[in-house]
């Protein structure tokens, strides 16, 4: 997550930007010390991964076919 320092903390100056988990943002910036800095952030990808086909299984036979 990237935030921006509107206080001084002790991560950083006031004005500065930088990254951090969630975690970290969040508590920064529900105690005031930063903003969520939506201008840089990155937002994961929307279209889904797709996932590898299974291949069938082929049939075997046996003595007793």
């Amino acid at each position: 997550m990237k935030i921006k320092y509107i206080k001084d903390a002790p991560n950083g100056p006031a004005g500065m930007l930088d990254e951090v988990t969630e975690f970290e943002g969040n508590v920064l910036v529900l105690t005031g010390f930063a903003v969520v800095d939506e201008g840089i952030e990155t937002k994961p990808s929307a279209e889904p991964k797709t996932k590898a086909k299974s291949k069938t299984k082929a049939t075997t036979k046996t003595d007793n076919e």
